[in-house]
């Protein structure tokens, strides 16, 4: 009796603790019995170079310093230009809109959003699903960028080794066009 009286206490004050922190901490869930791994809180106000995996030197960048909707956001080689800086500002719920130093638009994905293969792009920002992204953190510092409408991650089009390829959306798979290292830099 008295064991049951115990577990039933665990239960409450794990059901206490849920309500009043909203979650269990993300390193400590479990998908299909793995460990998942927690989620990163990039630092406010600081900017980042997004380096692509496939090719470390390369950045995400916004494709000719574009300032407008619609602009396509590539993969190029770094060089601490303001449309290769990028800023996470949360949204909330381990969500951010990621912004360009250049534009401070919103990295979006083209049409609804909705479609594998879709083009990533610049664009106001507005709030939606499509334009907020979580980070995943994988091995070596690496990270998936999952967006939230579709939870697919930033990848790159074609084999990603291409100097101005397209950021797209893909299914995760872990490879590394869908990996990403965030590298603080100077505004």
């Amino acid at each position: 009796m008295k064991r049951i009286g115990k577990a039933l206490g665990i239960v409450a004050l794990a059901t206490v603790m849920v309500m009043a922190f909203g979650a269990v901490p993300a390193h400590s869930a479990r998908a299909g019995g793995a460990r998942v791994a927690p989620l990163i809180v990039p630092v406010p106000g600081q900017y980042y170079e997004i380096r692509s995996q496939a090719v470390p030197s390369r950045c995400l960048d916004v494709a000719n310093a574009g300032n407008g909707d619609g602009v396509a956001v590539v993969v190029a080689d770094c060089w601490g230009a303001a449309h290769q800086k990028w800023r996470f500002v949360d949204v909330g719920y381990g969500y951010y809109d990621i912004r360009p130093l250049n534009s401070q638009r919103c990295l979006d994905v083209a049409g609804s959003g909705l479609d594998q293969g879709a083009l990533a792009m610049q664009w106001a920002c507005w709030g939606g699903a499509k334009q907020r992204w979580r980070l995943q953190e994988f091995a070596n510092g690496y990270h998936e960028i999952r967006n939230q409408l579709t939870q697919r991650c930033l990848d790159i089009t074609g084999n990603g080794l291409v100097h101005g390829a397209r950021a797209m959306i893909w299914d995760c798979w872990g490879g590394a066009k869908q990996r990403w290292l965030l590298v603080p830099i100077n505004a």
